[in-house]
């Protein structure tokens, strides 16, 4: 893979993490800096672990699906932009998704896993097509979910301590442009 498509895909799958993380910056008054970086934590540990178990579900799935591997490829990045995209517009209201629940252990390790659901699919389609594909070292792998890991660490902070400043950021056509790339990346790896 090149790191062109990693770091795309880092940024796609990123943006999940960073709205949440923004809404949480804009209602959270106390102890900001330590809530901030738990949560980064979180979802960027949670963005790094997701593909690499996609990657080696995808790897076992391959063997039965060698031959239908870059349309499912394709349809699983299709599905997947369409759904961020139809999340976004779904939405009538961005901070209503915010509550003001403290960032306790629980709710961190939520928070976690619903944002990097999509980063299971993106593994996965990353075995069966190619991306990646199931001859990659494992050296280059960890590196390639370390740098989705950390795009989403440091995409989460930034919103997080940017969400005073930047309140009125139209996050339905980041997470739209999110899905769009994914699709792309899809058709990318079925020709």
């Amino acid at each position: 893979m090149n790191l062109t498509e990693i770091i795309l895909i880092g940024l796609a799958l990123a943006v999940d993490a960073t709205v949440y993380s923004f809404s949480y910056g804009l209602i959270l008054r106390r102890s900001r800096a330590l809530s901030s970086l738990w949560l980064a934590l979180t979802v960027g540990g949670y963005q790094a672990a997701m593909p690499l178990l996609g990657y080696l579900f995808g790897c076992e799935l391959k063997h039965y699906v060698a031959a239908y591997a870059p349309l499912l490829v394709l349809a699983v990045f299709g599905i997947l932009g369409a759904y961020i995209i139809y999340g976004a517009w779904k939405q009538e209201d961005e901070e209503e998704n915010a509550n003001a629940t403290p960032l306790g252990f629980m709710a961190l390790m939520l928070v976690g896993i619903a944002t990097a659901i999509d980063a299971f699919a993106v593994g996965t389609g990353m075995a069966l097509g190619n991306i990646g594909g199931v001859n990659q070292q494992l050296s280059l792998l960890l590196l390639e979910v370390g740098i989705i890991g950390a795009i989403t660490f440091c995409c989460s902070l930034a919103a997080f301590h940017s969400a005073r400043a930047l309140h009125s950021l139209p996050t339905r056509w980041l997470e739209t442009a999110a899905g769009l790339l994914l699709i792309g990346l899809g058709i990318h790896a079925a020709l």
